[in-house]
């Protein structure tokens, strides 16, 4: 029997349509299921125990909703197959996932000023980009090219920082820093090719930074990101893989993992977890 979970705040609240139309498609082939808001359940572990009669999980929701399941069942061993479809607004690991869910996936744990943590599965992001995030979430409406606008709103507003980076245990620092980008999955922003060679298996992170550069020229390099062509902005762009990166900054900065924000964060620490999820693609 299918358990199929869904976020109903998904893709800007409309994910009803797509929830409905696979309730009617079980419905029609006499497939057994049962629906639950996960927005309704407080203890996802607890619920889960004991419920192995379902066989599969079918996951309704976009990347957040995929980061909160990952948080909340990381120290569950997980008995069923567990099945992603899209309905969300950006399914950035979903278009990841739909090139290759063979193998399992990593798991990566970010550790904030040594307090606070998450664990992340498609990319986190520290500066600019939690900042874009968090005019998104706060913006009064959410159009298609939202994440455009508030990019180009967020360059404007968004001052570069200096920064001191160890990765892999070895250290840099860079000037005038606008964004440092830490993924294994190949999208970020609803399609935006940040990392093009990231694998959702790998234990090493995609590590992008981009640096010493004027407002006009990144943002011509954030249009570039489409078509996974930033990278070639060596001057500009620094582009590695690492099992292991910290980052750390004189001011407060805003950081996202899988899209779900941090404030004021001056230091951040990325590596993998020891333990991986096998996420499939629902089609």
């Amino acid at each position: 029997m299918y358990l199929i979970l869904y976020n109903p705040l998904s893709k800007n609240n409309k994910s009803n349509i797509s929830t409905h139309k696979l309730i009617k498609h079980f419905k029609e082939e006499n497939i057994p299921f049962r629906i639950k808001s996960i927005l309704k359940i407080d203890d996802l572990e607890s619920y889960l125990l004991g419920k192995e009669h379902f066989t599969k999980i079918i996951l309704l929701g976009g990347d957040g909703t995929i980061n909160r399941f990952i948080n909340d069942t990381f120290n569950y061993t997980l008995s069923q197959d567990i099945y992603l479809r899209k309905n969300g607004s950006g399914n950035d690991f979903l278009r990841s996932l739909m090139i290759d869910d063979s193998t399992p996936q990593t798991i990566m744990q970010a550790k904030f000023n040594n307090d606070r943590e998450t664990k992340f599965i498609n990319g986190a992001g520290i500066g600019i980009d939690g900042m874009v995030i968090h005019f998104i979430e706060t913006a009064k409406r959410k159009g298609k090219f939202r994440y455009f606008k508030n990019t180009v709103k967020a360059l404007i507003k968004y001052k570069p920082v200096d920064v001191k980076v160890l990765i892999d245990e070895k250290e840099y620092e860079f000037k005038k820093t606008y964004l440092i980008t830490m993924n294994n999955g190949k999208y970020f922003g609803g399609g935006m090719k940040i990392s093009p060679d990231a694998n959702l298996g790998d234990e090493h992170l995609d590590i992008l930074i981009a640096h010493n550069i004027s407002k006009l020229k990144i943002l011509l390099i954030f249009l570039s990101i489409y078509f996974g062509k930033h990278t070639s902005f060596k001057k500009h762009v620094f582009h590695t893989k690492a099992k292991k990166i910290k980052v750390m900054f004189d001011k407060p900065q805003l950081s996202q993992c899988d899209g779900e924000l941090t404030y004021d964060v001056t230091e951040m620490t990325v590596e993998p977890c020891t333990k991986k999820i096998h996420l499939k693609y629902h089609k």
